[in-house]
């Protein structure tokens, strides 16, 4: 099967393929892992939070967008493997895992600590992206490999 010749069909043809969805999902759980991870004082989370506010609610709504875009990046790779369901599902324990564990990680990192909002700002992200990709906007986030 040769790629498509348009441009902008080449790049869709690139985006699905199984290594791309690898790639793409790892360097988010990388970027997610170091924005939770990282000390607290003078740190890229904290400029990014104190960038749209710095409030308790507007860091809860980057947790949300983090772990949205986390879970339907996993998704698109498991869904390359697996069913849809069970690719959500995979998704789904992904995401609330990586949340919990990387939440209970900040308890040992200087000048973080857990937070309940960020853990429920986290499975809310996961939930509400597993609801998006059970409706026909899953072809958007995740179309067949």
């Amino acid at each position: 099967m040769s790629a498509p010749a348009n441009p902008r069909s080449r790049l869709l043809h690139v985006a699905g393929h199984p290594l791309a969805r690898w790639m793409a999902a790892l360097a988010w759980t990388t970027l997610v892992g170091l924005l939770m991870l990282l000390p607290g004082e003078d740190s890229i989370a904290e400029d990014t939070s104190g960038f749209f506010g710095g409030t308790d609610m507007t860091d809860a709504l980057g947790h949300v967008l983090l772990f949205g875009i986390f879970t339907a990046l996993w998704y698109a790779v498991l869904v390359c493997y697996l069913a849809p369901a069970p690719a959500l599902t995979g998704a789904l324990v992904i995401g609330t895992t990586c949340g919990l564990l990387l939440e209970l990680g900040q308890g040992f990192v200087p000048e973080r600590g857990p937070s309940l909002l960020d853990l429920a700002a986290n499975a809310l992200g996961v939930l509400i992206s597993a609801a998006l990709l059970r409706t026909p906007l899953r072809r958007l986030f995740a179309p067949p490999c």
